[in-house]
């Protein structure tokens, strides 16, 4: 069982922030980040808790599920759609599909947004390593690719020194789940009767479809189910190939598809392909 006083840190964090977050937002206080997935309900059920001014956030990827976008209509129908200036399929023809280490999609479709407000998202510290090396409060700046969101900050430093200049494509960012674990995160969730969002058993995760982070089974379940993304994706992808063979080994669509599913480098790939002639 979670225990109160893990609760009450986080609620005391959001509180404690609010005023920082009406200086730079009077109109809305912090701009909270919400994904439908279980980390975003429980932010907002403690935001909501906390008794602050918020406005919650949803990124349109375009590449959601359909069953994601419905649950939170249903569920969360004051969170805000921020729809992109491009879709997910029309990036694909000038970039090809994203990677672990080229997440072109998270850049420009999820993390561009919150710039010059205090910034309330569910990131936990077990989720990656990286995550786990941030702090509960953190400035980030869109002007440095990957900023630091290790380096120590508190909010009394920020409210007295650097408020000042986060404005445009800055934004202080502030974790109050930090700490928490999965079990805790559900358990969270059973206690207070939060919507389960049925992703979860249709999929195993909440997210993106094509995601570079799902695995090889994940995406091919969403191929089955929702095929026209798929067909879509081979559209372009066929479009971003045609222009730039020389960056892919002048591999087909299908080719690449099946490289880019496989999580492997395209060395590997290729090794793997040759091989397999030659048993053959």
């Amino acid at each position: 069982m979670i225990k109160t006083s893990k609760i009450d840190e986080s609620i005391a964090l959001i509180r404690k922030g609010e005023k920082l977050a009406l200086a730079l937002n009077p109109e809305d206080g912090y701009f909270v980040g919400f994904s439908g997935g279980k980390d975003s309900q429980v932010l907002l059920d403690l935001v909501k808790r906390a008794g602050v001014k918020y406005k919650a956030h949803y990124n349109v990827t375009t590449i959601d599920p359909p069953e994601n976008v419905r649950f939170i209509r249903q569920y969360y129908p004051e969170v805000h759609f921020i729809h992109p200036r491009q879709t997910f399929i029309k990036m694909i023809e000038k970039r090809g599909l994203p990677t672990m280490l080229h997440r072109f999609c998270c850049e420009e479709l999820k993390e561009k947004t919150g710039a010059g407000n205090v910034v309330l998202t569910g990131v936990r510290a077990d989720e990656s390593t990286k995550r786990s090396k941030y702090n509960e409060v953190a400035i980030k700046s869109n002007r440095v690719e990957h900023a630091d969101r290790s380096k120590k900050h508190t909010i009394e430093e920020i409210e007295q020194n650097e408020h000042r200049c986060i404005k445009g494509k800055d934004a202080i960012m502030i974790y109050p789940i930090l700490n928490w674990t999965e079990s805790e995160v559900w358990q969270y969730i059973a206690d207070n009767h939060l919507p389960y969002n049925p992703c979860y058993d249709i999929a195993g995760r909440v997210g993106c479809m094509f995601c570079p982070f799902a695995n090889k089974r994940q995406i091919e379940f969403f191929e089955q189910k929702y095929p026209k993304y798929k067909d879509a994706i081979m559209k372009h992808l066929r479009i971003y190939l045609a222009n730039n063979p020389r960056t892919t080994c002048e591999m087909d669509a299908d080719e690449y598809y099946d490289w880019w599913k496989s999580k492997k480098t395209i060395k590997e790939w290729m090794g793997e392909k040759q091989q397999m002639k030659l048993s053959l």
